[in-house]
């Protein structure tokens, strides 16, 4: 009972307890590293990066190495225990013999490794791949447009359009590689017929003269997927309609007086838009222009609402204008008026006459006098001015709204104040 009671006392010292367990674990240490030091062991370390070093001369030459993927190796060694548990891929130097370039082409070249000085005392056993693949060649660098490849379908009344993010890539590498390349296609298969936008990662495809597929593992390429947004819109067919200004209001143009080509167009656009659109009209046709005899346009734009578009590309249409049923004559016109005048103002036409060819309806024309003709001069953009100026004339007819009057025509005036 005593000396159980004094070994518990010397347990439950602090001081005594922390000698014990230093004693212990040296005790301890000493036995494993003699009995591990005895023992030789191998280990394969992976992951090292393989260097290719060009001659000087196929250096000055241009020439670079390029392969699929930056080479590693992997090297077992032998040797104590403890001292490859420190070894890693930083203690070896791992080399490909590049000495044999000297032109372009393809090259087997036998890799090689060595300690680093600084390594411990271990041995080299194996090496693995014990030759490496390159490509010597000069560097070129190009640029290519992307061209749409997409595959798509729309149900019927829709119409699709493919835009890409982007239109032109980068590819760099070997020479002789990059020459190959004729055409870059953006690469994508929806086999679902589409009724609504949809984007889709579109694969960057390499092609040759041939189209034949062109591998691009020796190449770099600024991206090798690109976005694509198939825009999907719904289709109307609408009239295209000639419009007029300064025509007279009562004249009527009949279907055999007007031609149209096109006379309708199929545009697409967001629904919203199609449901309020009836027609797409052209340019505007100047009626002072015309004379009684027939005219083709040959160039007039067609005006498509701004978030639609033409299918087809149809930008503009031709029109023919048969006008040769009806009749013209010249009239002196001595009758003037001013319109738009301020307050406080008064003017006076100083021109006294105007001679004004009209055209009409043959009755119309025959019928009508100077009497019945005004020359009107609209002066609201000269407000606040005084002295005397050239205006612009415009013409009103007392009895007829289907006759105008071809060509432009001045009249000097006088402003002053009252």
């Amino acid at each position: 009972m005593k000396k159980n009671s004094l070994f518990q006392r010397l347990l439950q010292h602090n001081q005594i307890l922390f000698i014990l367990s230093v004693v212990i674990s040296v005790v301890i240490w000493i036995y494993m590293s003699s009995t591990s030091s005895t023992n030789d062991t191998t280990v394969t370390i992976g992951d090292i990066p393989i260097q290719v070093e060009l001659s000087d001369e196929a250096r000055e030459m241009g020439l670079q190495v390029f392969q699929a993927a930056e080479p590693r190796a992997s090297v077992t060694v032998s040797g104590n225990r403890t001292i490859l548990g420190m070894v890693n891929e930083n203690d070896f130097t791992v080399t490909a013999a590049a000495s044999s370039i000297n032109a372009t082409g393809n090259y087997t070249l036998p890799v090689s490794a060595t300690k680093k000085a600084s390594s411990g005392n271990f041995q080299i056993t194996n090496l693995t791949p014990s030759t490496i693949n390159v490509t010597a060649d000069y560097f070129r660098e190009s640029e290519f447009t992307v061209q749409d490849g997409i595959i798509y379908y729309v149900k019927d009344g829709y119409y699709g359009s493919v835009s890409l993010a982007y239109n032109t890539i980068k590819i760099s590498g070997p020479k002789t590689e990059v020459l190959k390349i004729k055409k870059v296609v953006a690469k994508s298969n929806i086999s679902e017929p589409l009724t609504q936008t949809r984007e889709v990662d579109a694969d960057i495809v390499l092609l040759d003269e041939n189209d034949n597929d062109i591998s691009p593992k020796l190449l770099e390429m600024s991206f090798d997927t690109v976005k694509a947004t198939i825009t999907v819109l719904p289709e109307k067919t609408v009239p295209v309609t000639p419009v007029f200004v300064n025509k007279p209001e009562g004249l009527q143009i009949t279907d055999d007086m007007i031609k149209t080509e096109p006379s309708e167009i199929l545009i697409a656009g967001p629904e919203s838009t199609l449901k309020n659109i009836t027609k797409v009209e052209l340019e505007p046709i100047d009626f002072s222009t015309l004379r009684n005899e027939k005219i083709d346009f040959d160039d007039l734009g067609i005006v498509i609402p701004e978030d639609c578009r033409s299918i087809g590309n149809y930008t503009s249409a031709k029109v023919s204008l048969d006008l040769s049923s009806l009749a013209g004559k010249t009239i002196t016109v001595d009758k003037f008026s001013v319109e738009g005048l301020s307050d406080g103002y008064k003017s006076e036409v100083t021109s006294k006459s105007i001679s004004v060819t009209v055209i009409g309806p043959k009755e119309d024309v025959e019928k009508l006098t100077a009497a019945q003709v005004t020359a009107v001069i609209d002066v609201s953009d000269y407000q606040g001015k005084t002295g005397s100026v050239e205006m612009p004339v415009r013409f009103r007819f007392s009895t007829t709204s289907k006759c105008w009057a071809y060509g432009s025509y001045q009249a000097n005036v006088t402003i002053t104040a009252k």
